[in-house]
């Protein structure tokens, strides 16, 4: 499916907090958006109408005729059976086995696309973004949690069982303690603030309990969203020791983890993007970078280029329309 000049496409952005929308034209370009928290906990069938709900007011936003939209596509945070359209399991939504595209397609009665959310933002990036024009290429997305997605001779590759490219699983300790094993366990934000909360009471000169006073959070629960990206970012930006230690230790190891993937498969490209890494730029970018360096083998395999995401929170978005718009 091209789009026509006269004609749109809908990309969304499915997360377990928001419903992000965007409104793509012929050029690739947002004209429209729209956003909804996706309230999850309601069930599935609140989701599905705050989604559907959401793209027409994108449509709305972008002054668009309901007549010129072409199609939908979608980037649900899960392991997707692309073929059978299905959400295997996307444990912030609280769903297993749900047939989206089929729920979808007919509310709309459009063609509606439906992938991972990392494999939609890497999409985007090779589409529209940092990765544009590469044909290997593989995205790694540092929030919440550590998710990846592979392009492989220029096609998005799931893999048999749906899940090519999920190096957040990978192991990097086999003998460590539960929780300090894998790379989402450790690199993740999720992985720092638990870092930093466990080292904080040895660390009484840490930036981050002046950071926390000021939003008298100290002593609260990593529930109650006390450490977030930005705060990260700020400790990290006035050079913490606590916070450099932990986050230092993070790049190191997740420059490790890709360079073994970069040695296996000899891909030329490496986009960094989600909510931590962006916060943290182009210091963190380079530490990940310089560690990658040291480690992939062969050393030719160093000129693979590790780069930070330029579409940042609209990678999903814009992927997820291409998505549909390549379809």
């Amino acid at each position: 499916m091209k789009i026509a000049k006269d004609k749109v496409v809908a990309g969304v952005d499915l997360g377990g907090t928001n419903i992000s929308v965007g409104i793509l034209d012929c050029d690739g370009k947002v004209v429209g958006r729209a956003k909804r928290k996706t309230k999850a906990s309601e069930g599935r069938d609140v989701v599905v109408r705050r989604l559907v709900e959401a793209v027409w007011r994108a449509m709305e936003d972008a002054k668009c005729d309901p007549s010129s939209l072409l199609g939908v596509g979608v980037g649900a945070p899960s392991a997707v059976d692309v073929s059978k359209g299905m959400v295997i399991k996307a444990g912030n939504l609280g769903w297993e086995n749900v047939p989206l595209r089929e729920i979808l397609e007919k509310e709309f009665r459009l063609p509606v696309a439906l992938d991972n959310d990392v494999n939609v933002a890497v999409w985007g990036e090779a589409q529209l973004g940092a990765a544009r024009g590469r044909k290997n290429v593989l995205a790694v997305w540092v929030g919440t949690g550590v998710g990846g997605g592979l392009i492989l001779d220029g096609k998005l590759w799931r893999g048999p069982f749906h899940t090519a490219g999920e190096i957040g699983h990978v192991v990097l300790f086999p003998g460590g303690q539960p929780g300090f094993m894998t790379v989402e366990d450790i690199c993740s934000r999720t992985g720092v603030v638990n870092a930093l909360r466990r080292l904080l009471p040895m660390h009484p000169d840490s930036a981050l309990h002046a950071l926390l006073r000021e939003r008298g959070a100290e002593g609260k629960s990593d529930d109650e969203g006390s450490i977030g990206s930005a705060m990260i970012a700020k400790a990290y930006e006035r050079g913490d020791e606590l916070t450099l230690k932990v986050l230092n230790q993070s790049a190191d190891l997740l420059g490790l983890a890709i360079a073994n993937v970069v040695t296996m498969l000899a891909i030329d490209t490496i986009v960094i993007g989600g909510g931590l890494a962006e916060a943290l730029g182009k210091p963190y970018l380079a530490r990940v970078r310089k560690q990658f360096e040291r480690t992939v083998f062969p050393s030719n395999c160093s000129g693979c280029e590790v780069v930070g995401s330029s579409l940042n929170d609209l990678a999903g978005v814009l992927g997820a329309g291409m998505l549909i718009a390549s379809s």
